[in-house]
């Protein structure tokens, strides 16, 4: 079976979509009998092949404002990779252009007489991450300060314009042959795009790599942390939608004892300000995107506290890879951190709201040891493993695969 992800997400210093990617292909190469072929937008068109994994990069455009990403903006480069790789299943992680050209190259093989399958992976909740929550903030809040009436009608613009997007990535996903969640939280939400029978799949990590015993005194001598100061780290796109700016907030509100440090780890349009931000602010870290993932786990281990604010996630891959590492967790009280943070290893709080996130630090960092252990504990025997995630991937579009044959010949009967 040659299978294929064809994503806009994948890029140097790209977090969980890519690590997904990633370690798909590798359990692929390693565990099966596949192949893979990835198709990405890039800065030319590009072809590269390591035995049975392909990648094809297809020369595109910078998103405006969201640098290194750049857009899928025409269907039939796609469709050409997708003709040359001929791939039996396709997996999207991008909704605008590139469904179409799978759709395409899906008719294209069924008509003649082959099997194909389009499948969706619900990575990113699209029309509100990228369509709502910043339509909210530009049209209500931007306009709050200046009248009620418009605030309330910006909020109403948002919410028919966020409407419409479900409704249009509905679409999408319906013409699906399966649709894929990372939780039950996102089986939900895509469920409020008028999509049935979502599969849940869980991302997974490396448990041997993610792991209390590669704390590094180092790591932390590099940062200026004492062995009495606290750590507290994000890894992550350094983006609006992550909310980080809330993480530095809720830093500034801390007290002077127990000393904290704060880490905030990745890429992202608001590096600069953050930087500048960090000029002013004592113990304010702004840390390089870690490409090497050994010396990544080992950061996040040298760590006390993970803390996050963004209220989109999807699963929380770095949440469960700091939990892995024995760190307890201050979130927020919205999307997938809901499953991934219990009161015996964490605390939530309320969306935005800098105040409640420091004390709620405070509350954690007090108790870090124990609530570090339980979250160890449990990442462990939830068997969050990505051994796990692809064996039930693939059992999935087996059994889709098999379902596909048996009608293909009751029709040709």
């Amino acid at each position: 079976m040659r299978l294929c992800d064809l994503t806009f997400a994948y890029t140097e210093c790209s977090g969980g979509i890519r690590t997904y990617i990633d370690h798909k292909r590798r359990f692929i190469a390693e565990a099966t009998d596949h192949e893979h072929v990835l198709i990405v937008p890039g800065d030319e068109d590009r072809v590269t092949r390591d035995g049975r994994l392909t990648k094809i990069e297809i020369a595109s455009p910078f998103i405006p404002g969201a640098r290194p990403y750049r857009a899928f903006w025409r269907v039939a480069p796609i469709q050409q990779a997708l003709m040359q790789a001929r791939p039996d299943i396709v997996e999207l992680g991008s909704f605008f252009v590139a469904p179409w050209a799978a759709f395409r190259h899906r008719e294209h093989r069924r008509a003649a007489g082959e099997a194909c399958l389009v499948s969706a992976y619900f990575h990113t909740d699209v029309a509100h991450a990228y369509v709502g929550a910043p339509l909210r903030r530009l049209l209500s809040g931007g306009l709050e300060e200046l009248s009620e009436t418009l605030a309330q009608w910006g909020e109403k613009v948002s919410e028919a314009l966020e409407t419409g997007a479900e409704m249009t990535f509905g679409k999408v996903f319906r013409r699906c042959d399966l649709t894929l969640a990372a939780s039950r939280v996102q089986a939900a939400r895509i469920a409020e795009y008028g999509v049935e029978g979502t599969a849940v799949v869980p991302l997974g990590v490396d448990l041997e790599r993610f792991a209390p015993q590669h704390r590094s005194p180092e790591v932390r001598a590099r940062l200026g942390v004492a062995a009495e100061d606290l750590l507290l780290i994000y890894c992550g796109r350094l983006d609006t939608e992550k909310a980080v700016r809330v993480l530095v907030e809720a830093f500034a509100r801390l007290p002077p004892t127990p000393r904290f440090h704060l880490a905030l780890m990745g890429e992202g349009p608001l590096r600069e300000e953050l930087q500048t931000r960090a000029a002013a602010l004592p113990r304010l870290h702004i840390l390089p995107y870690e490409r090497d993932e050994a010396a990544y786990a080992t950061v996040l281990a040298s760590a006390d506290v993970y803390v996050t604010a963004g209220p989109h996630e999807t699963f929380g891959l770095a949440v469960v890879e700091a939990e892995a590492s024995g760190l307890p967790v201050v979130g927020v009280d919205a999307g997938a951190l809901r499953e991934r943070v219990q009161p015996a290893w964490g605390r939530l709080g309320p969306v935005a709201d800098a105040a409640a996130m420091a004390a709620n630090i405070l509350a954690v960092a007090s108790q870090r040891a124990a609530l570090g252990a339980a979250a160890r504990t449990h990442v462990c025997a939830a068997g969050f493993g990505w051994g796990r995630t692809f064996s039930q991937l693939l059992t999935l579009y087996d059994a889709a695969c098999a379902e596909a044959r048996r009608n293909r010949s009751s029709v040709t009967r």
